[in-house]
């Protein structure tokens, strides 16, 4: 019976694919010219330095500088600070990504690790400020606060999950630590390795736009966000674009550019970055496959810290509009 269902999912969708298959081509140029345009320039060049810090020998460093700080707010080993620095600074799946290369090699457990996955695969502030505030939203400032709560609501994540959890068991690498390589060769390893993960982030968003657009054509889509305005009240708006950043993060950009600022949008807007999307997920979930990691906890994680989100903005904003309404200006 699992077999049959794992079939019929892909199946169905060939064949929504192929009976609408112009809506589909249409849903994955567009995919293919958001990725391009917006994705690649922004991503690209944090994927590369992300990597290129790493090669150089920056996650032994925030070993060393962080070791305490990490083992006494969340129950982890110090080299575990590399994976929530970097997928705090160079979006996802980067932080999924680093946490894999910390299990491949022996420095945490399988338990740690997985609990890392929990809060370490984040935003950049390249796509919550560049991106969805200064583009979708029309305000800088307004991207700023948005990584802000999301980096706070990582970090709650993580203070929440070590509680009850003991100091881990400092692991020694598997073999001989690998000498730190040149920078020519560290640079040439990293944009290598940036590129293929580049290609894997388009190719999902091509994918899930793609299925999106058939969705949009069917009606499927619209029935589910008249359903979310039938049970929360939300304009229908915001019910469209909670309904497209469930599935893909990026193409909600431009349903927030339709919406007004406000304290509402702008917690709609902080679920979703911090929510990241099903096509997030799958692409984590490829990137981390190799380091045998389930991800068991991301789905709850990545949800909870949304909700948690859309809470910590809604008072934020609301106090800033009514202080200070110019700041988002």
């Amino acid at each position: 019976m699992k077999r049959f269902t794992s079939l019929l999912i892909p199946a169905a969708l060939f064949l929504a694919l192929a009976c609408w298959n112009g809506a589909a081509k249409e849903g994955a140029a567009w995919g293919a010219q958001l990725f391009a345009q917006l994705l690649l320039p922004s991503l690209l060049p944090f994927f590369v330095l992300s990597q290129l810090l790493s090669r150089l020998g920056l996650p032994k460093i925030l070993e060393r500088r962080c070791g305490g700080v990490m083992e006494r707010c969340f129950a982890l080993p110090g080299c575990a600070a590399a994976a929530l620095v970097l997928g705090l600074c160079g979006g996802y799946p980067l932080g999924a990504a680093t946490a894999a290369a910390l299990r491949e090699r022996g420095e945490l457990e399988q338990e740690d690790a997985e609990r890392l996955l929990f809060f370490c695969d984040n935003t950049g502030p390249s796509f919550a400020v560049a991106a969805m505030g200064g583009g979708a939203l029309g305000s800088a400032a307004a991207g700023a606060l948005l990584y802000l709560v999301h980096a706070l609501s990582a970090l709650l994540l993580g203070l929440l999950c070590a509680r009850g959890k003991s100091c881990p068991r400092r692991v020694a690498p598997s073999g001989e630590a690998a000498p730190v390589p040149p920078f020519s060769k560290a640079l040439t390893e990293s944009v290598g390795a940036a590129g293929g993960a580049m290609l894997n982030v388009g190719f999902f968003v091509v994918f899930f736009s793609a299925l999106l657009s058939v969705g949009r054509s069917t009606g499927l889509l619209r029935a589910a966000e008249r359903l979310l305005c039938a049970l929360t009240g939300c304009p229908g708006g915001s019910a469209q674009t909670l309904v497209w950043s469930f599935f893909e993060l990026s193409g909600s950009l431009g349903l927030l550019r339709e919406l007004p600022l406000s304290p509402a949008t702008l917690s709609l807007a902080a679920f979703a970055l911090s929510w990241g999307g099903l096509c997030v997920h799958f692409q984590s979930a490829a990137v981390t496959a190799g380091a045998g990691l389930a991800g068991k906890w991301r789905l709850p994680g990545k949800l909870l810290q949304g909700l948690l989100s859309a809470g910590l903005m809604y008072i934020m904003s609301t106090m800033i509009f009514a202080l200070r309404p110019s700041f988002f200006s």
